[in-house]
Parts: C-alpha cells; structure tokens; sequence
C-alpha cells in the first residue's frame, strides 16, 4: 500500500541528496543505516541498559527506506543506472531485510520458526516481485496488501516501540510476525494476480541460457 506514495516519499527525500550525494553512496548509507537497524534491534533486545535503543529502530528504518529510494533516483538523474546496479539494488534489498529482522534469532528466547516463516515470505514476495520483469508487460511488481518492503519497515519499527514501552510483549514476538507474515503472504497473491493479468492473451515463450 505504501508504495502508492513512493512518488511522494521520494520528493520528501530528495534533499537529502543535495547536489553532492551519488547513486553509489546513497546505496552505502542504505547498508549502514541496515546495520545500525540490525544493531539496535539486537543491542536493545539483549541488554536492559541498552533497550533505549529499540527507540532508534525505527529512525533507522526510515532512513534506510530513503536512502533506497534515494539511490534509483540518483542512478536516473545522473543516467549512470546500469544492470549491475539494479542488480545489486535487488540482493541488497533481500539481504538487507535478512540482516535488519534475522537478528532476532540470536535474542533470548527469539521467535525462531514465526521468524523463519517470516523471512522465507519476504523472499517470496521479492522474488515475484523481481519476476515480473520477465514476463509479458516486464514490470517490476510493487503492489503490496500491507506487506511489501516499506509497509515491513513500518512493521518493524511499530514492533520495536511496542517493546520498548511494554517489555511485557516479549514472549509474543513470535505472534506478531504471523500477522505480518499473512501480510506478507498476502503481497505475494496479489504479485502473481498482477503478473498473470498482465500476461494474458500476450504470446509467451520459456527460453534458458542452452535454448528453448
């Protein structure tokens, strides 16, 4: 859902950029601020003097979200986007919600298996996400039904808060990823609708890198 205002999100950001910020360091700034997510979660989580962190979380969400908007804007205004950098725009994306969320593995008593559903989905999603460019209509599928990348984010950081004012909640981490894990879910029907509307009725043909 959230995706619908990207056009918006991205004007907000842009400033941010000024005239000296490259597509290149907008994307390493997005590595850091996934660290620093990482960290916090993980700091603030393991250590009751450090759980004032868990309020940084989502700050460190939210800019991580601008400095991924950031860079594919850059790319196109500069004009040096380049199949390369879209293709490590994607494997970071993946691997950045891995590092960002699967810290919670190593927290006491972590959700583990509502975790690794949790992931798993979000691969999922991506990964039809990606998918659609090589299918008829080869579009890049960002529909969400509250379970794409920046409605996870939104996911995250409510989480974090919600741990930080009520330690209590703790012990139902765990149900609270298979609630956004069915959004998540969810977000991948919706991808493979679009994808197979798109298709329809266009003539398709299956090739690998020996042939058909």
């Amino acid at each position: 859902m959230l995706y619908l205002q990207k056009g918006n999100f991205q004007k907000v950001v842009r400033w941010m950029g000024g005239s000296w910020m490259t597509a290149n360091q907008a994307t390493a700034l997005g590595i850091l601020f996934v660290l620093l997510t990482a960290l916090s979660y993980y700091l603030g989580l393991r250590f009751d003097a450090c759980r004032w962190m868990l309020l940084c979380t989502p700050c460190f969400l939210v800019l991580r979200m601008a400095m991924n908007a950031l860079d594919g804007m850059l790319a196109r205004e500069y004009h040096t986007g380049s199949v390369a950098g879209e293709l490590f725009n994607e494997g970071l994306d993946i691997v950045g919600d891995t590092l960002c969320y699967g810290v919670l593995f190593f927290i006491p008593n972590g959700p583990h298996l509502s975790l690794t559903l949790f992931l798993l989905l979000t691969w999922m999603a991506e990964y039809f996400g990606v998918l659609g460019k090589s299918f008829p209509g080869g579009v890049r599928r960002h529909e969400t039904f509250l379970g794409g990348k920046p409605d996870r984010a939104i996911w995250m950081g409510i989480l974090a808060l919600l741990l930080y004012f009520f330690p209590w909640l703790n012990p139902y981490i765990g149900a609270y990823l298979l609630v956004v894990s069915c959004f998540v879910l969810l977000t991948s029907v919706v991808r493979i609708r679009k994808i197979l509307q798109a298709a329809e009725g266009e003539n398709y043909q299956s090739y690998t890198w020996i042939g058909r």
